[in-house]
Formats: C-alpha cells, structure tokens, sequence
C-alpha cells in the first residue's frame, strides 16, 4: 500500500507541477554502494603518478597546495532538509518517524484519510452523473494535492517558510564533518576521488533549502565561497553549480560583481541556467493538454520499468473513466492550487522557471498587491537570467575566471508540457539552458544539408544534432549524447572530466585533451559497478575451474580497461558490464537460468504488459482525448 501510495504521489507531482522530475543529479539506476564502498583511501603527494590510481588524470602530479579549494553548488533535494517542532526537535509524523523530505509527507494511512475524506464523495458522484457540479471534485483533488505535497514547505509573502523547515548547514570544508554527513555528500555528488587526491579539507558542500529565498542562499553561497577561497591554497576557489545550482549561480554572479575576486574557475554541470520548460510551460499554460501526450505518452513515460512495467498504461486506461473535461479540470486547478498559494512565494521554484516564460507566468500569479515583495525578488532574478551571459562575461573579463560546461543531450524532456517533444534536452531541462545556448534540432533529428554552422563544422557532433558553436562558450562546453539529466552523476567520465578541470590548470578548452575528453562524448552508467568493482575482485574464485577462472579475470580487466576508458563506447560498456555479471553469478554459484517462479513471473508482467499497452494503444484510436462516457457524444 505504502508503494503504491508513493507512486501515485510521485505521478501526481509529475503530472501538476513538474518538481519530482527534478531529482537529484546523482541518483543512479545501478544499486547504490554501501557507505564506503568502492572509496580509494587518501594518497600523499606523488602516489597518484607512481601508483597510477587515477589515470584518468590529465595532471597525474596533482599537488593540492598548489589547487583551489572546490565548493559545490548541488541541485534540487540534494541537501539533506529536516521538519522541526517549535522546540527545535526533529518533528516526527503520526507513526513516530521522521518526515522525509522533500516534501514531509504525512504517513500514508494519514493520507489516506485526508483523501477519502475530502475526495470520495465528489468522486463517487462524478463517476455516477459523469459531471463534475460546480468543479467541486477538481477543486478538492486540487486542494488535497496542495497540502499534501506543499503544505510544509510553502513560504509567506516574504519569501520565508511557514514552517520550521531547515537544511544541514555545513560551514566548513568536508573534512570537519561527521561519516554520516559524508557519506550523504558523496552519495549525492560523487566527487570522492578529488577528495582522496587533494584531501577533503579542500572541498566544501554548500546546502540550502530547495524551497527557499533565492537571495538569502545566494548571500550565504558567497559568504561560504569567500571562507573556502581564504582558505585555500591559491586564495582562490573553484565553483561546481549543478542542476539547480545553476540558477542559483546567476543570482550569486548579480548580487555579487566581486566575485571573481575569489574565484578560480567556475564548472557548471548540466546547470539550470535559464530555467527547465517543464515547469515554465506549466507555470505559464498549466499541465500538457496535447491529448496524444495525456493518453499515450505521459503516464507510461513516467511508470515504467520495475516489477510493474504494465502500471503506466493501466492507470492511462483507468484515467478514461472521467470524462476528458473533467480530467482536465482536474490536472488545471490542481496546477492553479498548487502554485497559488503553495509556491508563489517560494523564489526558488521562480528561478527555475525560464526567461521566456516568467513574464507571463509572473502575470498570472503574482498580480496582487501583497504580492509585491516577491514580485520584486523574482523580477530582479528574472533580469539576472537575462543577463547570465554578461555577468559571466564580466568575471571572465574583469577577474581572469575561467568557465567551463558540461551537458547532457538527445533525451527527450518528460511528457507533461508542452514543449516536451519540441526541444533537445536532457530528460529534466532543455539543452539550450544547460549548454548555454548551443544551437540543436529534437531528439534524434538531423541539421539541414544546407545549414550554416555559427563556427564551423568542428562544433557539430557526429549524429549532426547539436552546433555547439551557437553557444557562450563553445570551446569551454563538453556534451554527453544519450546521457539522462538523472543519472549524470552515474557517468564517471562526467565526474573525472570535472576532476580534471578542477586539478589541471593547463586543461584550458576542448581541444587540451581531445583524446582523453573529446567536446562530444557518449552516455554511460557507471555507479553502480564501479561501487562494486573492489568486491568483485577480492572475490574468492578458487573454487572455479581453471578456465573459468580465466574467464573471470579477463571480464575484470575488461571492465576495468572500459572503466579507464574516458572517450565512451557505450555498447562495449554495457557488455563488459553484462559478461562480469555473468562471471560473479557463477564465482557465487548462482546460475544463469531463472528459477521456474520467475520465469512465470516475468512471462506474466511480459504478457500484461504488452495487454496494458495494446488496450491503451485500441482506446486511443478509438477514443483519441475521449473518457468513456465521451463516446456517445461521437455518434
């Protein structure tokens, strides 16, 4: 029940607003490492050369008293937040455990009673009558959904958080922390590797509420980058925004001009520079209402995979039994209620909301007098959105910072605006934010014979989809083709190209080490095996056969050598990663061929599956954006 709860939230959120699309960078589909797991201890000076523990190194002689300290900027829900009681204890839910953020859910049963309570009864009437009278089912989905997923985490009209709702705050360097609060840093940002080769002391992790004020983060962002930058090494620091921090970034850059007085470089990571669609489309127009896209793509896109493969178009039928007008309302007014008045007044959602959507979203929503503080918070960010290209310029300029960019591309955004299918992006945010400007045509498509690079045809990937040239700096920006928003910091190639450039002060544009880490690059996922890999080695394999025992040292160096492989070839990746798990299933003893039980497991999801998917796909052609009961109307 507690599943199936989730999923149906998670849907709901996805479906009204967008924000459980925007996960953490970091969080792979490979299984996580245990704390510690697969962790290199802390070298000294020159072990890193001699032993060759990281040959990904474009400076294998790093010396850290010679690096910048490093801050991390992380994205959404990537620092750990807690709900407190006015007496400053953790606050716990009616089962006696801790809310779990984001958004500090009641438990399920609690839920469950708020639904039934303000929801069944319209629902039962609208199934029966097929009408929704006077919208009062909408209205109370609406105002449940509210509350339920931001009703702890909505701010007033200054911009502060109703409730007590705090994130850990870290004010000094890694090192100084707890096993825990590193272990949660490391999961969240994999940056282990840098750490063990200039020691933890230099890098520091900047957490702030996700539902936040925009300018207060931004001051203690730079309060926080002048501490590191007096602390290091050099006088200067190095600054990583990722996803979110992105945005975050481009008020941290307007309300600071001296910036650049402490920083060294700046490396953005598929960075939310102007905003995701996603939710501008949402804040701007409301939910998708492209009935293909409600009915075929949306739900099934985001419900897949797992032991329910067949759940997305299930709940696509299901869906059919209100009447589309209905269903409709529903997902408008629960967009309404959700932003006004649960996150009107949260600026960081604002800031997240792209430059050409805000005027009009800000039109709608934040027209009123009281609403006038906020007003002036996010229109001075949405002028710092426009200008995020000049105030980069002017700390390059002015101060020496040099910037680089690393995106992800050719992943369709998620179906529930309407730009999701028109735009190149990264599954969470379009390419032509995260690139800073690179020019691209859709998922898959082709430039035009006849089209004119901005620069020449070096910019333009193989496949032809992306003119890099287009963009703010285009010998500063590398691209990951295929490589989900959700899983980047899964690739290690991405997370070694950014230890890199944190490490290597010759490392200057794309062509410094083209092939080590070439401009255009491939997806890969490697999480979950790297974690593994130590394990898997100090496995006792004695009792094997001989040649098995070959085989299953040759699939580790395999997968190794594909590991130390940093111009990707994906297909090679994912076999050597299957011919290992083929190897470990026979050093474990356990064998290739499914039990009976799963056998008839998988042939059963298999077959509803493809039953959910063929019905949905009927009731489309014969309904199109109809429920049930619209039928009628068509004859």
């Amino acid at each position: 029940m507690k599943n199936g709860l989730s999923k149906v939230i998670a849907i709901m959120l996805a479906l009204i607003i967008g924000l459980s699309s925007f996960a953490a960078v970091v969080y792979a589909d490979d299984a996580p490492a245990a704390a510690g797991d697969g962790k290199v201890s802390a070298v000294s000076e020159g072990d890193v050369a001699k032993n060759g523990l990281y040959p990904y190194l474009t400076n294998p002689d790093v010396d850290p008293e010679e690096t910048s300290n490093a801050v991390v900027i992380p994205g959404v829900f990537q620092s750990k937040t807690r709900l407190y009681n006015d007496d400053g204890t953790v606050a716990l839910n009616s089962e006696g455990k801790e809310y779990e953020m984001p958004f500090f859910l009641d438990s399920t049963s609690d839920i469950v009673k708020t639904a039934l309570k303000k929801c069944l009864g319209p629902l039962l009437l609208t199934l029966f009558t097929q009408h929704d009278f006077g919208h009062i089912l909408a209205r109370n989905v609406a105002e449940t959904l509210g509350s339920v997923l931001a009703g702890k985490v909505m701010c007033d009209n200054q911009g502060k958080i109703i409730k007590n709702v705090k994130a850990d705050k870290y004010t000094d360097n890694v090192a100084t922390l707890t096993q825990e609060e590193k272990d949660w840093i490391y999961d969240q940002i994999p940056l282990n590797d840098y750490a063990d080769i200039v020691g933890e002391e230099h890098l520091y992790y900047f957490s702030y509420c996700s539902f936040g004020n925009i300018d207060e983060i931004a001051d203690e962002l730079y309060d926080l980058i002048v501490k590191a930058a007096n602390a290091s090494p050099t006088g200067k620091a190095n600054i990583i925004p990722i996803s979110q921090g992105g945005s975050l970034a481009n008020n941290l850059l307007a309300r600071h001009k001296d910036l650049g007085r402490y920083i060294d470089r700046m490396i953005y990571i598929v960075p939310a520079i102007d905003g995701t669609v996603l939710l501008g489309d949402i804040y701007e127009h409301g939910i998708i209402d492209d009935d293909e896209a409600l009915y075929r793509e949306m739900i099934p896109t985001l419900v897949k995979g797992g032991d329910t493969p067949w759940l997305g178009n299930l709940i696509t039928v299901i869906l059919r039994i209100l009447p589309n007008k209905v269903l409709n309302d529903i997902l408008d007014r629960a967009v309404d209620t959700l932003i006004d008045p649960y996150l009107k007044y949260i600026t960081t959602m604002w800031a997240l909301v792209p430059s050409g959507n805000y005027p009009a979203a800000a039109a709608k929503y934040l027209d009123d007098p009281e609403d006038a503080y906020i007003k002036a918070q996010t229109d001075a960010f949405h002028q710092a959105q426009l200008n995020r290209f000049d105030n980069i310029r002017y700390q390059m300029d002015t101060y020496g910072v040099e910037v680089f960019d690393i995106c992800d591309y050719n992943v369709h955004l998620y179906p529930i605006a309407d730009s999701w299918k028109k735009l190149n992006g990264d599954g969470i945010i379009q390419l032509d934010s995260t690139s800073m400007g690179a020019y691209s045509m859709p998922v898959d498509g082709v430039l035009p014979d006849d089209y004119t690079p901005a620069l020449g045809d070096k910019y333009i990937d193989k496949y032809r989809i992306v003119d890099a040239g287009a963009g703010f700096i285009p010998d500063n920006t590398f691209y990951f083709h295929n490589q989900n928003h959700e899983s980047t910091g899964s690739n290690d190639v991405i997370m070694k190209l950014a230890i890199c450039l944190l490490t290597d002060g010759e490392f200057k544009t794309v062509d410094s080490y083209p092939d080590k880490y070439p401009q255009f690059n491939e997806a890969r996922n490697s999480k979950g095996i790297m974690n593994r890999l130590p394990s898997i080695k100090a496995m006792d394999t004695s009792k094997l056969s001989e040649a098995d025992r070959a085989e299953f040292d040759s699939a580790v160096a395999q997968m190794e050598a594909q590991l130390n492989n940093t111009v990707v070839d994906t297909e090679a990746f994912e076999n050597a990663k299957a011919n290992l798990e083929k190897c470990v299933n026979k050093a474990n003893g356990v064998s290739d061929k499914q039990s009976p039980a799963d056998i008839v497991k998988d042939k059963a999801n298999d077959a509803l599956a493809g039953a959910m998917e063929r019905l949905s796909e009927f009731l489309f052609r014969i309904l199109k954006g109809k429920g049930f009961s619209d039928i009628f109307r068509l004859f």
